[in-house]
């Protein structure tokens, strides 16, 4: 770590940006299908890959199925996988913000300032900071998921009553 000197310094640090251009903020969106853990559920596989094709994207799919596959498709499923993305992260900012507003809760029960936070944390989500933070850390499992993607309109609203023929 580099040692500041001078106010030169400082202020030169101080006018450079401070946003990160690194490869994190798309790291939720390069994410595997084979990098998470199976959860058993009570889906068929229509619906698991409905799922799967929203969370992961083309990445569900071989190379040579990609190579394939009609442009628009390839498309649909990429705008379909960005707002997926878009609403886990918006999910599990939701739950960081809860679990932040239970611990000044608890540590500080009569403090003003404590409420004021409470106060700013209830709408502060944003789309464009990434949460880095795991799913099963957070608690947040696939039923949860499923749930705020048909809120959203990721998946259909009778996402639960689909079948292998439909």
């Amino acid at each position: 770590m580099k040692k500041i000197k001078s106010f030169q310094e400082l202020a030169t640090l101080s006018n450079n940006s401070t946003n990160y251009k690194g490869k994190l903020p798309r790291y939720q969106q390069k994410s595997h299908k084979k990098d998470f853990i199976k959860q058993k559920d009570k889906l068929n596989s229509y619906q698991n890959m409905l799922y799967s094709r929203a969370v992961y994207g083309l990445s569900v799919y071989s190379d040579e199925e990609v190579k394939e596959m009609h442009w628009d498709k390839k498309r649909r499923i990429k705008r379909v996988n960005k707002r997926a993305q878009i609403s886990i992260n918006l999910l599990k900012q939701e739950k960081v913000n809860l679990l932040c507003d239970n611990l000044y809760t608890a540590v500080f029960p009569n403090s003003s300032l404590a409420k004021q936070i409470l106060s700013l944390e209830n709408s502060s989500t944003d789309p464009h900071v990434i949460n880095t933070l795991d799913l099963k850390f957070l608690k947040i499992d696939k039923t949860c998921i499923i749930k705020e993607f048909i809120e959203k309109g990721v998946l259909p609203k009778n996402f639960y009553t689909l079948t292998n023929a439909t």
